[in-house]
């Protein structure tokens, strides 16, 4: 018996056929003794040094820069702004999810394998989770934003799945025949393309389709309704490039179409432009049996509901139909819709999507349980490339400064680092993002490259050989300057010099948007973020005038209406978290510089 136990034996041989019924049996019982056993083994398995490397390698390849990082977050806070303007709150979903062949079945995802064996799957995108989210929680009425990763699965082994970072807006509303969601969500992106200068240049347009209309095309075009899912594939792998026209023509011919359906296939897809425009062709097909033409009728009345809604918003971008437009059909129904631009990228020229969305009401009942009541409510959904939004204002030719912090703290001499410390203390408790430096056996030189690396624009020099004094270093505009103030006045002067700039930067972007005098008298502008100051908040006001007014005078009026607000906000701070000011007339203006209260 020792000798039989002895690991110096070879291994029992085994017919591949057996094992496989081995296996199979095993696989079939996922609540049986073996099945945990071989489960077990799988999770023992010892990772090699070599291996924990090469896993994450190419991810973690000492690429990283700061710069990136904050233009990303910068990115992110923007679009995020946007969102909450609309009413929509940050929500996230769960991680995982059991694997869903029949939602990916084109678009692989990541699987993994939990520790009882089960498989689950990494969000391929951020639409599938926060569907199956709405329907376990019987949620009708919502406004959903996301910055999450997404996961791509890799054609090696024993590697990290590629991560993509992606935006997602989403809107679900009780009222079913609505088309302002879906109007509201491209108005949405719109906005956060002109907030790019970058992206603005690119002339983005809309391409809008329906999935009633496509189906209608397909079955015009002798497709069985049966094969209209492998199809859709075809026509999304042509329009993305993936497949040349020929491998298209020879999928095709594997599903029976003949050449004549082919061609004319072609000719509705490759049709795109205003909708009077393509009415004449799709008349045509009002003209076949029942079904057709009530999705073709469907389609048109939806379309022509969304483009005068875009008119109604005052969307600036060319909106056009795209009949050969495809974008996940199997999870969407009704109007669906990309952002497309055409860029330049190694001398050629390719369409780049930066946004893409559509109505899914229709996903939401495939997570509902058997017992679910109520109606399903409507589903509507955008996905954004935020990598590609950050990597256009990161390879933009004049970069923009966007630094997490204003003001570097620098203790000169052991002695001083007490009071460096205090005086960070006290510029955060105002709400100033500060920072100390931690090495204050640093040049001048190596400082003003640090500020300069990290978008910082001053630097306060605490030294005892100044007494009750600070120094406070300026790095505006290519400019250096240095002021000497009291300690006790630091606060107060870094505050006003901050104040003044974000004034000066907004003056610049709206100059071009103040209103037209009116002849009865100036007309004014306030425009302000709100800074928190301890437990009290702070109005960054900045006053646009159409009259040239002095320095002294701008500053003079500003402290006054600050003066005014922040009594207000103090009062409103005891009722609600969030203060938001849509407008000021001119009238409100001059009541709160003479009002006494």
């Amino acid at each position: 018996m020792e000798l039989l136990k002895s690991e110096h034996l070879p291994p029992p041989q085994m017919e591949e056929s057996e094992l496989h019924e081995v296996l199979h049996h095993t696989l079939a019982n996922v609540d049986g003794k073996a099945y945990r056993t071989m489960v077990g083994q799988i999770f023992s398995q010892r990772i090699s040094p070599a291996i924990d490397y090469a896993y994450d390698s190419d991810i973690l390849k000492g690429s990283f820069s700061v710069r990136s990082a904050k233009i990303q977050q910068h990115v992110c806070e923007t679009v995020s702004r946007i969102f909450k303007r609309h009413g929509a709150i940050k929500l996230q979903t769960p991680l995982l999810m059991p694997r869903n062949k029949k939602l990916y079945e084109h678009n692989e995802a990541s699987y993994l394998m939990d520790h009882s064996g089960m498989l689950v799957m990494l969000p391929y995108d951020l639409r599938i989770p926060f569907a199956r989210f709405v329907a376990r929680n019987n949620i009708t009425n919502l406004k959903r934003y996301c910055i999450e990763r997404v996961y791509r699965p890799r054609k090696l082994d024993r590697c990290h799945p590629r991560e993509l970072l992606e935006c997602a807006f989403d809107i679900i509303t009780p009222a079913g025949n609505n088309f302002l969601p879906i109007a509201e969500t491209i108005y949405t992106i719109s906005e956060i393309i002109q907030e790019f200068p970058v992206l603005q240049e690119r002339n983005y347009s809309i391409l809008l389709n329906h999935t009633a209309l496509l189906k209608a095309i397909l079955l015009h075009c002798g497709i069985p309704e049966d094969k209209l899912n492998q199809v859709y594939i075809i026509l999304y792998d042509a329009v993305t490039e993936k497949l040349t026209k020929r491998e298209v023509e020879a999928k095709f011919c594997n599903i029976s179409l003949s050449p004549n359906s082919l061609n004319r296939l072609y000719r509705f897809i490759e049709q795109k432009g205003e909708l009077q425009d393509l009415t004449p062709m799709l008349n045509t097909l009002l003209k076949q049996k029942t079904g057709i033409s009530s999705l073709v009728k469907l389609g048109i009345k939806e379309l022509e509901e969304t483009m005068g809604l875009l008119k109604k918003l005052g969307i600036k971008f060319q909106v056009s139909i795209n009949l050969g437009l495809v974008y996940k059909m199997q999870l969407h129904n009704g109007i669906i819709f990309q952002f497309i631009a055409y860029i330049k990228r190694r001398q050629r020229i390719v369409t780049e999507i930066l946004a893409a969305g559509g109505r899914y009401d229709h996903l939401i009942p495939q997570f509902r349980g058997l017992q679910a009541v109520g109606l399903v409510p409507l589903a509507v959904g955008v996905s954004i490339a935020i990598d590609k939004i950050s990597s256009a204002v990161l390879n933009m030719e004049e970069s923009i400064t966007v630094n997490s912090c204003e003001l570097l703290v620098v203790s000169i001499g052991q002695m001083a680092k007490t009071r460096a410390i205090n005086i960070v203390q006290k510029l955060w408790a105002a709400g100033i993002a500060a920072e100390i430096m931690y090495d204050w056996s640093q040049s001048q030189e190596e400082l003003q490259e640090y500020c300069r690396c990290s978008g910082i624009t001053y630097v306060a020099l605490i030294s005892d050989k100044e007494g009750s004094h600070v120094k406070v270093k300026s790095f505006e505009k290519e400019r250096q300057t240095e002021k000497r103030i009291l300690e006790t006045d630091l606060v107060d002067h870094v505050a006003q010099k901050l104040r003044t700039k974000v004034c000066d930067e907004r003056s610049n972007r709206e100059i071009s948007d103040l209103p037209v005098q009116n002849p009865k008298g100036s007309s004014s502008n306030i425009s302000g973020v709100f800074e928190p100051h301890g437990t009290a908040v702070i109005p960054n006001v900045c006053i646009v005038a159409s009259e040239k007014l002095s320095a002294s005078a701008r500053r003079r009026c500003e402290i006054q209406v600050q003066t005014r607000l922040q009594t207000c906000i103090a009062t409103l701070q005891q009722k609600t978290n969030e203060v938001e000011i849509l407008a000021v007339s001119h009238f409100v203006l001059k009541a709160l510089l003479t009002s006494q209260v």
